[in-house]
């Protein structure tokens, strides 16, 4: 049976033309907004579960540094000044990313005010860094953001929760890497360097709070 036949016509040229269904749609559903915005809300359920502060700002994360950059990509896309959601070429990406951190930093502005828990303040805090190095990463080579979200997932889990519940995400990192290459989004070399920024970016950030505190 082809699970392929049910599709729309345009979505079923696409994913023929790439061969790899499980892919294709494994690259959409585990794309970084979507990741971070999960993730996010779990991390505020998992500090503080019976904290509304805390979900409150989840929410304002997950729209302001989520779903905002994809309301605009999905707009430039309409218009055809954007070619799909994954911004193949880099240029595509400076705006996007730019949005995202404006976000993160009115997050952050905003969190006084809110009341979250530290772990959250922790988390913007990584999420501007790793955004801020990404895009200065982009006008040098094309990074893999898939790999550099999930991996920054595993490592910051890891710092706040333990390693054990860190590497429970590693499944899912290794299965946005395959899904990626399968598709040929990226190079390994591309690969590899949004793994070791979104692994170090976390380690950093704490580190660097250490020393300040």
């Amino acid at each position: 049976m082809d699970i392929r036949l049910p599709l729309p016509a345009a979505l079923r040229h696409r994913v023929e033309s790439e061969e790899y269904l499980w892919a294709y749609f494994a690259s959409h559903l585990l794309s970084p907004p979507v990741v971070w915005a999960i993730w996010v809300f779990a991390i505020a359920w998992m500090s503080r579960a019976d904290s509304p502060e805390d979900l409150q700002f989840a929410l304002l994360f997950a729209f302001a540094v989520c779903a905002a950059p994809i309301l605009f990509v999905s707009l430039m896309v309409r218009n055809g000044r954007i070619g799909d959601l994954h911004m193949r070429e880099s240029r595509e990406r400076y705006i996007p990313y730019t949005i995202a951190i404006i976000g993160s930093m009115c997050c952050l502005a905003l969190f006084p005010r809110i009341g979250a828990g530290p772990i959250l303040h922790v988390l913007t805090l990584v999420t501007i860094v790793e955004l801020a190095v990404m895009l200065v990463g982009t006008l040098v080579i094309h990074i893999s953001f898939h790999a550099a979200g999930m991996a920054s997932i595993i490592s910051a889990t890891a710092l706040m929760f333990g390693v054990k519940q860190g590497l429970a995400f590693l499944p899912v990192l290794l299965l946005v890497v395959l899904a990626r290459l399968v598709l040929r989004r990226h190079t390994g070399r591309q690969i590899m360097l949004g793994v070791l920024i979104g692994a170090l970016t976390p380690l950093a950030v704490v580190a660097i709070l250490g020393a300040i505190i």
